[in-house]
């Protein structure tokens, strides 16, 4: 009887919960430009790298060819060990107002401050080096913060390299994620963002920059939204096609734990009811099924239970993922919300257990 209750109850909470988010992404209104003059607009963008010769080509391509070029680049060497220094150097070639800063500190993190701290411009953008941004991405940016100027802007972000079935999972776990965020931004409640593409103001940064926990190994994003949150400032969700930027999936089964466990490990930090309400609800209907189907061994009829918490969860979370559809140019939907409704019980122990017990100490 217990069970019974706690998964009416949760189950309940989860309903509230995505209804939330989807109330929020269909209130946002697509952004649609004006033809407003931008060309005083400047901006900074900052990207941390450590042993990136691989992705920084696909990266200084992209921004070469940006649509808008009033930018300074800042690449912040986290002491590579491979051919990185020099592709960063030669950057400098393609990219007249590209400063390249020698990391003091080890981490990501800090490699991020000290570009930041180095920035000139009051809009600050980050982005990581194996992302790929659209020709439009700081255009959309800089003409969005122009027509709703804000202290954060959160931009949509998904994964590229669909090649195979693990990847297309990874990639509608991850939107399901975006999407989540996006939700709850516009319905007023912010909890999640990823540095993929962020932008925000130099000084929103300033004020927050005792607040980004830097005992933790990452979430300084997180940690800046949650802290601008708080002091009341404007955070917003940039809802522009023009403005995804793609990064690669985890190449292995290995790589996508460890990354996951990473954003787990953080939890304990936060302090934002919204988020930690979010958290707790979407981590206890991940371990639910597992709890059923375990008790199930003891008690068959959980069976059953254990099969409309399944099928709930399944269509609630449809839901979601055909509102941004059309947005994430989504296919398949239906069947690779399927497999990852069997997969993911087990997915939330393993990731949920491995951060508890083995937290991790390096960011590679």
């Amino acid at each position: 009887m217990f069970l019974i209750i706690i998964a009416v109850t949760f189950s309940l909470l989860y309903l509230i919960l995505i209804t939330v988010f989807v109330f929020g992404w269909w209130r946002m209104p697509d952004f649609v430009p004006k033809a407003d003059e931008i060309e005083n607009s400047r901006v900074s963008i900052v990207v941390a790298c450590r042993n990136e010769e691989v992705n920084l080509p696909s990266l200084l391509f992209a921004l070469v060819q940006q649509s808008f070029q009033n930018f300074e680049l800042i690449l912040v060497n986290d002491h590579s060990e491979d051919n990185t220094p020099s592709i960063l150097e030669s950057a400098k070639h393609d990219l007249p107002n590209c400063i390249v800063v020698n990391a003091t500190l080890f981490g990501k993190k800090d490699a991020l401050v000290e570009g930041i701290l180095n920035a000139s411009a009051d809009l600050i953008v980050t982005t990581d080096a194996d992302c790929f941004p659209p020709l439009q991405w700081l255009e959309s940016i800089v003409r969005f913060q122009h027509s709703f100027p804000s202290d954060l802007i959160i931009c949509p972000v998904k994964l590229s390299n669909h090649q195979n079935l693990f990847s297309q999972l990874q990639s509608l776990e991850f939107i399901s994620l975006v999407a989540s965020g996006a939700g709850a931004a516009g319905a007023g409640m912010p909890v999640l963002c990823n540095g993929a593409s962020l932008a925000f103001t130099k000084s929103a940064w300033l004020q927050s920059q005792d607040d980004l926990h830097n005992e933790e190994l990452s979430g300084d994003d997180v940690f800046l939204l949650l802290s601008i949150k708080k002091r009341g400032g404007v955070i917003r969700f940039l809802k522009s096609e023009s403005a995804i930027v793609e990064t690669e999936s985890a190449k292995s089964f290995g790589n996508f734990i460890i990354q996951r466990k990473r954003w787990a490990s953080k939890s304990p930090s936060y302090t934002d009811w919204q988020l930690i309400y979010t958290a707790c609800v979407v981590f206890a209907m991940g371990l639910l099924p597992f709890i059923l189907l375990t008790s199930s061994i003891i008690e068959p009829n959980y069976w059953q239970l254990f099969t409309v918490v399944i099928i709930f969860k399944y269509l609630i979370d449809l839901v979601l993922l055909y509102s941004v559809q059309q947005f994430f140019h989504l296919k398949r939907v239906w069947f690779f919300a399927l497999i990852l409704s069997a997969i993911y019980p087990f997915y939330v122990v393993l990731v949920g257990l491995s951060a508890i017990i083995f937290k991790q100490r390096n960011w590679k």
